[in-house]
């Protein structure tokens, strides 16, 4: 407990504010699902056409565009780490010279991006298969989320875009 209170003490004000807007998007991503499950309880209170509408009356489509580009780029300018190369990182995140370590967290990463890939698979071959059988598709519950709540869609977007910004930029490699 007390390394973790000396470790905290030597963030700097970058750091605080990435971790400030990591739990923001956090808080904002977690009552989001708890409200979806709530609407989802009740699916007489949605207030969608069939098919939900492609453009919402009084928003334009930029404006989500605008939201989903702000989340990436407040996403990378606050990313936490401040490193100019990918061995400046390993030493951040694992300070041990322990080659078995550093395979053991590559080999880890290499699984959960392969994992995320397979279950984007997933969802791109749901959304072909129900659109192949005239069933609602991911995009339509996307689009009747907008439809319904558009400010907290739009929300909602610039906080994932936000943890996408995060995770999307690493460092340069060495030259």
């Amino acid at each position: 407990m007390v390394a973790w209170i000396a470790d905290a003490r030597k963030l700097g004000w970058r750091d605080w504010v990435s971790i400030a807007w990591l739990a923001a998007a956090l808080v904002v991503l977690g009552v989001a699902l708890v409200m979806i499950w709530i609407e989802a309880a009740h699916p007489s209170t949605t207030s969608c056409h069939n098919p939900p509408v492609k453009m919402i009356p009084g928003y334009s489509q930029l404006t989500g565009i605008a939201a989903c580009i702000a989340g990436l780029v407040v996403g990378r300018v606050f990313t936490r780490p401040v490193v100019s190369s990918r061995t400046e990182l390993n030493d951040r995140l694992v300070p041990t010279r322990d080659s078995h370590k550093h395979a053991h967290y590559a080999l880890l990463t290499q699984a959960s991006l392969t994992a995320a890939l397979l279950f984007i698979t997933f969802l791109v071959t749901y959304e072909s298969l129900t659109l192949w059988r005239q069933v609602w598709p991911i995009t339509y519950y996307m689009r009747c989320a907008a439809e319904a709540a558009t400010w907290q869609t739009y929300t909602v977007a610039f906080f994932f875009c936000l943890l996408v910004g995060r995770w999307l930029w690493l460092p340069k490699t060495p030259s």
